[in-house]
């Protein structure tokens, strides 16, 4: 689909019934619910990650985990528990987790014989679902909070928020994995996934709706606003894109080093 005419789509959606009527089309047209096996196998891969990062740098297995952004089938979460995390919150800025798709995705992850018909079964599993919420100074520590490609789409003054609040709460390791590029890029294969650096905040802000929305933070940014809210930074890397020969990168973004600029995904893990 030409990514101009997805962007409209997503305009609509942000009216009132959209957020409903994006699940319509995700579940029963695009049918990216349920989630394929493969892909809840990397989600796997993504949840013991977090135990590797946090074993290298805190020692042994964390006893409770934050994970920002834990979505409609709470696979990451799932995934964790399976690794032996006693307690994980699963958290969202907007009620999105469905029992069944968490069912589904349970089939796959956990051994036979584990059911959610009700929230009560997910909490004495072990996994408290919170959402809305979002972290603050006020909330239970944990020894690990993480997101996996979540923090791009958080507008920058919330990202400042969060993270002061993710810094309040956790008292070993933070560990996120982050998509710096063009979204749109995943669904028309014509423009490039670093395509958005075209366009100046005001032109941007046409195409950047509240379903698609995209802070266009560099790795660097994201760097210093780690930094800033308290948190050393333990480990970074960035995965570079391949920019076409035609991208004229608007003035916003001509200051970064093109290993900054270029980065399509990111991972920071910090304590």
């Amino acid at each position: 689909m030409n990514w101009r005419f997805k962007a409209l789509a997503f305009r609509a959606l942000d009216l009132p019934g959209g957020a409903q009527a994006h699940y319509f089309l995700q579940r029963h047209v695009t049918k990216n619910w349920p989630r394929r096996a493969s892909t809840l196998d990397s989600l796997l891969g993504i949840a013991r990650r977090v135990t590797d990062d946090f074993a290298r740098h805190a020692g042994g297995s964390p006893a409770t985990v934050l994970e920002v952004g834990a979505g409609r089938d709470l696979a990451v979460p799932l995934g964790l528990r399976r690794l032996g995390v006693g307690k994980v919150i699963a958290s969202d800025v907007i009620r999105l987790a469905k029992l069944d798709l968490i069912q589904h995705a349970a089939d796959h992850l956990l051994a036979d014989g584990v059911k959610f018909q009700h929230w009560d079964d997910l909490e004495r599993f072990g996994i408290d679902y919170r959402a809305p919420h979002y972290a603050t100074a006020n909330d239970e520590k944990v020894d690990c909070s993480c997101s996996n490609e979540v923090l791009e789409h958080v507008p920058p003054e919330q990202l400042v928020e969060l993270l002061t609040g993710l810094r309040a709460v956790t008292s070993g390791i933070t560990t996120h994995s982050i998509d710096y590029s063009d979204h749109y890029a995943r669904s028309d294969r014509r423009i490039s996934r670093l395509n958005f650096l075209r366009y100046s905040d005001a032109d941007w802000a046409k195409y950047n709706s509240g379903m698609q929305y995209v802070n266009r933070l560099r790795h660097s940014d994201y760097l210093r606003l780690f930094k800033e809210a308290g948190f050393k930074i333990l480990e970074e890397s960035s995965v570079l894109g391949d920019p076409p020969a035609d991208l004229a990168v608007v003035e916003k973004f001509r200051s970064y080093a093109p290993s900054d600029l270029y980065a399509v995904k990111g991972r920071i893990v910090a304590g």
